[in-house]
């Protein structure tokens, strides 16, 4: 008996969309790069919101699954009026929609790829057990992941920040995506300098980039983040090593 065959409908954040036949995988999605042509591959991304190897889509024992590689700017799984952000391995089912950061408007809005599971053989799973939240103490950011919001979260509540530039949510986003159950998280210079530029072989010809600039990028988010800038407090230095981001743990859903 021939094996079954999943597909993937692929829609790009300007509305064009093209189908792949999965085979039998795995099958990494991302950008092309010097040495490096993902199976799909998600272009144009100009802006590069889109990793190298963002995430995997994989085949074991008749299931697909998919895999966030630890990619900066998080993959998100819609599944029915549920989307959540992508952690670890997860196996799809019919329908099931990848949800990849492909652009971003002047006004801040989210523009994704959109990658359909189609499998009409698979069955449903369980129902979705939130997470629970975690609002540590002073003030602290929330990430919403399907929206592409951040909030400043303090003992008067959340309020919505406005006016980040993209490099800023690329930079909340990355800090956030590498906290664990809402604790906060610090991250190096060289790392936030990858994350936000990529490795330096993909760095233009005649340019580099530094703790200067990167303290550039810093400064615009404490402008829009910290209550008073000139004492951060949600994006704190840690003096010779890089930065800490006080995050509070949001469950990212529709």
């Amino acid at each position: 008996m021939p094996e079954r065959s999943a597909t993937l409908r692929i829609c790009s954040p300007s509305g064009v969309t093209n189908g792949v036949q999965l085979g039998t995988g795995p099958i990494t999605v991302g950008r092309r790069a010097p040495e490096h042509d993902p199976g799909i591959v998600l272009e144009p991304d100009p802006q590069r919101w889109v990793g190298r190897s963002h995430c995997t889509l994989d085949l074991a024992d008749g299931i697909w699954s998919v895999t966030d590689n630890a990619s900066v700017n998080g993959t998100l799984l819609r599944h029915g009026t549920c989307t959540e952000r992508l952690q670890g391995r997860k196996r799809l089912q019919h329908g099931d929609v990848i949800l990849i950061l492909g652009d971003m408007t002047s006004d801040g809005e989210p523009q994704y790829w959109e990658l359909t599971f189609l499998d009409p053989h698979t069955t449903q799973p369980a129902p979705f057990e939130p997470p629970v939240d975690v609002l540590p103490a002073g003030p602290c950011l929330r990430y919403d992941w399907v929206a592409a919001r951040a909030y400043r979260c303090d003992a008067d509540g959340d309020v919505l920040i406005t006016g980040l530039r993209p490099q800023g949510h690329q930079l909340l986003r990355y800090m956030a995506g590498r906290s664990q159950s809402g604790a906060a998280v610090a991250c190096d210079h060289a790392e936030l300098i990858t994350a936000l530029w990529g490795a330096p072989e993909e760095w233009p010809a005649h340019r580099s980039y530094t703790r200067a600039d990167l303290a550039g990028v810093v400064r615009a988010v404490r402008l829009r983040v910290e209550a008073d800038p000139s004492s951060p407090r949600v994006l704190e230095t840690v003096t010779g090593i890089g930065y800490r981001l006080n995050v509070r743990l949001a469950g990212g859903r529709s």
